[in-house]
């Protein structure tokens, strides 16, 4: 294959490869909105709750009952959005290496034959290795975010029916 040839063929693959990246960063971009949406959501049922446990004026068991477990939901999606934000925050992390990868490519691609890199030393698939470790660490530590949230999320049920045995017992 001719240089020349080979240049136009790397220069279409990537910008196949750049047309992925910004149809990713576009979902990536909507998932974000939707979780900003959540995230107001959650805010104005927050806001809500706050306002009618002032409201009350007498105790009423039933009523407190019923607002805990209000505040106990409210509660649980507030971890799941702080999770999935996690989640989008990382993953676009992911998406600005890739982009960046893309752009150092663009400009490996524009220079002369004669200052075009040599074939990946063993340097260089070590530096691949530790990049995918890397990745990897990180995906752990998503796991991670998610086990605490169930956690969180397994603590509150136990509160909550902590509370519903008192309101049975009393």
């Amino acid at each position: 294959m001719s240089l020349n040839t080979e240049r136009k063929d790397r220069a279409r693959k990537l910008a196949q490869e750049q047309s992925l990246t910004e149809l990713e960063q576009a979902i990536g971009d909507r998932e974000q909105l939707a979780g900003d949406r959540d995230q107001a959501r959650i805010d104005q049922e927050q806001l809500t709750q706050d306002e009618q446990r002032e409201d009350r004026a007498t105790p009423n068991h039933r009523l407190a009952t019923i607002l805990d477990d209000r505040q106990a939901r409210i509660d649980r999606e507030q971890v799941t959005r702080d999770v999935n934000q996690e989640t989008l925050d990382h993953a676009q992390a992911g998406r600005d290496r890739q982009q960046e990868a893309l752009d150092e490519t663009r400009t490996v691609i524009s220079l002369p034959a004669s200052q075009q890199p040599d074939i990946a030393d063993p340097n260089a698939i070590h530096q691949g290795a530790i990049n995918r470790a890397q990745a990897a660490h990180q995906r752990a530590e998503t796991a991670l975010i998610r086990a605490q949230a169930a956690l969180v999320r397994a603590r509150a049920a136990d509160t909550r029916a902590e509370a519903l045995r008192q309101t049975i017992n009393s």
